[in-house]
């Protein structure tokens, strides 16, 4: 809860009650109890928070804590809506509860539950008409269900944001892996490119060998035709085969007759 000082009288005044304050002394300018800011008379309404006095008093070297007045700050939050409701020129609240509610605005820690509140009003505003109780409360209703529906939109921008960022991280590393990717697939075509080249240039340097060594046979070919062309078989050679004597026949010899054999008249 946010207190002013009233810079005319001197009064610390809770923020519910500084507009009544204002109306009823006529001072142009009040001042934070705990920045000890001064606002003009049309601008302390903005001031809804302050700095605590740790922090007023260790400067810089204060550490923040999270969350630490997070119910505080819901409350303040509640109780701003409230008052902007009862102070509206134009609301419907009947004067008896308005003075009511007005009344109640100066004490804090107010229930934000129907039972608790009525316990509440009953012990400090002296209260025992339940219909008096249910049209504050009627009005209690209203500003839950705008700070319901406010929180509610505040909830469901959050998550939004929350899910747009983490879409756009997942965009965003999709794109790295694809931007790696890319390079991947660049890189293997700069290689194959280059093997490519590479087995262009052995074929080439295959085909001048091959043209080479057939331009070599030819010419080898074609000179050999020409020598076979050239080349005249030498004379041959014809041997006459002599002429063998007749082999003699063995001579027979005589057969020796004995004598007494031979005829008479051959022997004589």
């Amino acid at each position: 809860m946010v207190y002013f000082e009233c810079q005319k009288c001197n009064e610390t005044v809770k923020k519910p009650k500084l507009a009544k304050h204002l109306q009823c002394c006529g001072s142009f300018y009040v001042s934070c109890i705990d920045c000890s800011k001064v606002f003009r008379w049309d601008e302390w309404e903005a001031h809804t928070t302050c700095m605590s006095e740790a922090q007023k008093y260790q400067g810089n070297l204060y550490n923040a804590k999270e969350n630490v007045n997070k119910g505080q700050v819901k409350q303040d939050a509640w109780i701003e809506g409230i008052t902007k409701m009862v102070e509206d020129p134009n609301s419907t609240i009947n004067p008896t509860t308005k003075s009511l509610l007005q009344r109640l605005l100066g004490f804090d820690n107010i229930p934000r539950k129907q039972k608790p509140f009525g316990n509440f009003v009953k012990n400090s505003l002296k209260l025992w008409n339940d219909k008096q109780i249910a049209d504050m409360w009627a009005v209690i209703e209203v500003v839950n269900a705008a700070a319901k529906a406010s929180a509610d939109k505040a909830r469901a921008e959050a998550e939004a944001a929350k899910k747009a960022a983490k879409e756009e991280a997942a965009a965003k590393e999709a794109a790295a892996t694809a931007k790696e990717e890319l390079k991947t697939v660049k890189k293997a075509q700069s290689e194959y490119m280059s093997e490519f080249k590479a087995a262009t240039g052995a074929v080439e340097d295959a085909t001048a060998a091959l043209t080479f060594f057939k331009e070599g046979a030819l010419e080898a070919f074609e000179a050999l035709k020409e020598r076979n062309e050239e080349w005249e078989p030498p004379p041959k050679k014809v041997k006459v085969a002599e002429e063998e004597a007749p082999a003699e026949e063995p001579a027979v010899e005589a057969e020796t007759v004995p004598a007494e054999t031979v005829p008479e008249a051959v022997a004589s």
